[in-house]
C-alpha cells in the first residue's frame, strides 16, 4: 500500500508539467464528441472548426491557472554589524572571562566510568 502511495505521489509530480500534452491528448481522443457537443461553432454551418475552439478555450484556462499559481520567491536575511557593537565587544577584559572559564582554573575531574561497564550476568 505504502509502495502504491509512493508510485502515485512521483508520477503526479512528474506529470504535472505535462498539462498542455495532456489537454492535446484528451482533445484528440475525444475530437468526434468534442465537435458535435461541446464546439461552440457547431450550429454554423461551413464552420471548419472540429472543437479547435473548445480546445482553444481550454488550453487557455490551463495558461491562467498557472499564472495564478504563487510562485516561490527566495529570501536572503543579512546580518548588519555596527562599528560601535564591534569596539564594545574588544573592550571586555580578558581577565574576567578566564575566571569564569573552568578548564583554565585547573579544576579538572575526569568523568564517572564506574557507570560504564557491560552488564554482569548472574550464573
Amino acid at each position: 500500500m505504502k509502495r502504491l502511495a509512493i508510485i502515485l505521489c512521483v508520477l503526479c509530480v512528474l506529470v504535472q508539467p505535462l498539462s498542455k500534452q495532456g489537454i492535446m491528448m484528451v482533445y484528440q481522443l475525444n475530437r468526434d464528441y468534442i465537435a458535435s457537443e461541446l464546439c461552440e461553432n457547431r450550429f454554423i454551418p461551413g464552420s471548419d472548426c472540429q472543437g479547435k475552439c473548445h480546445l482553444r478555450k481550454e488550453l487557455k484556462k490551463d495558461t491562467e491557472r498557472k499564472k495564478e499559481a504563487p510562485r516561490q520567491q527566495r529570501t536572503v536575511d543579512m546580518v548588519v554589524y555596527k562599528a560601535e557593537m564591534l569596539h564594545l565587544a574588544l573592550a571586555i577584559p580578558q581577565e574576567e572571562e578566564n575566571e569564569r572559564c573552568l578548564y583554565l582554573a585547573g579544576v579538572y575531574a575526569s568523568p564517572d566510568f564506574s557507570i560504564f561497564h557491560p552488564p554482569s550476568f548472574m550464573a
